[in-house]
């Protein structure tokens, strides 16, 4: 039987002309998604965010656009767990989308069996790379691999209700939403997925319109002992991998690679290894 896709676009309500904007860039894409109003944080106020947050976590404060964010993604997961899907696809509005991606919406056979997410986009930084095993698949011209190492970013992902049910249970969240999802070291319930990402990916943030200014709320910088310490679990949670997982890199069963954002596949399947 073939598995059906919900598909839903993070966006809060006063900002219409970012939806807007979104709203070309999906038709553009050939695909449509669903809009519901995102947690605004200056309309549901402190109190209510941690209803749902911490307001700690690993790193020391957690912050009010990090918690609205977060909670905006779990609120998109329990509308999908309410249907009848099996998959759920994730974009927030600030995405530029391949032109290719309607033609692996519309056909879910590359669906690697036992995933939990599949990571469509790819995160904007030249410099990074992701430890991945070589491929279990390809379609259309791009590969799909196994994640084993930090690819933060949460602006494109699809994820089964599985998936969903068990980042729900974290609850209270103390993590932003893309190392939630993405740290294996800092996040818990991310250790216990299969983590796919399509490269070349499908999805890389930065398409704003014009003159679109990201109000990010208050942020609460540490600062003496307490920025040292922030400053020590962060590069703990950089080099914490298990021993198998650094095994496979050794071994050459896994390789670091960056992962370009290709409108168009065109000649390339994989991501660049690392020479």
């Amino acid at each position: 039987m073939a598995l059906t896709l919900y598909c839903e676009m993070i966006n809060l309500a006063h900002a219409q002309e970012r939806r807007r904007h979104m709203t070309a860039e999906l038709s553009k894409a050939g695909i449509s998604a669903k809009f519901f109003p995102a947690f605004d944080y200056k309309e549901n106020g402190t109190e209510a965010m941690l209803e749902h947050c911490r307001a700690t976590g690993p790193w020391g404060p957690f912050h009010t656009n990090n918690m609205a964010i977060t909670i905006s993604h779990a609120q998109v997961w329990e509308r999908f767990l309410e249907t009848g899907d099996d998959l759920c696809l994730v974009m927030e509005d600030d995405v530029f989308l391949s032109p290719e991606l309607s033609d692996w919406l519309n056909d879910l056979s590359w669906w690697p069996q036992n995933a939990d997410i599949v990571k469509l986009e790819r995160w904007d930084s030249p410099s990074l790379k992701v430890l991945m095993q070589q491929a279990v698949g390809r379609h259309k011209g791009r590969s799909i691999q196994r994640i084993l190492s930090r690819h933060v970013g949460a602006a494109g992902y699809i994820l089964t209700r599985k998936a969903a049910r068990q980042f729900l249970a974290q609850k209270p969240f103390n993590i932003t939403i893309d190392n939630l999802l993405f740290n294996f070291n800092a996040s818990p319930a991310a250790r216990r997925m299969q983590v796919y990402q399509v490269a070349p990916a499908l999805i890389v943030q930065g398409n704003e319109p014009p003159d679109q200014a990201v109000n990010t709320g208050v942020r609460l910088r540490p600062k003496g002992l307490s920025l040292i310490s922030q400053k020590l679990k962060r590069a703990y949670y950089e080099i914490a991998y298990p021993l198998p997982i650094i095994f496979q890199a050794l071994t050459g069963k896994a390789k670091l690679a960056q992962i370009p954002y290709e409108p168009y596949a065109e000649s390339q399947t994989s991501a660049s290894p690392k020479d």
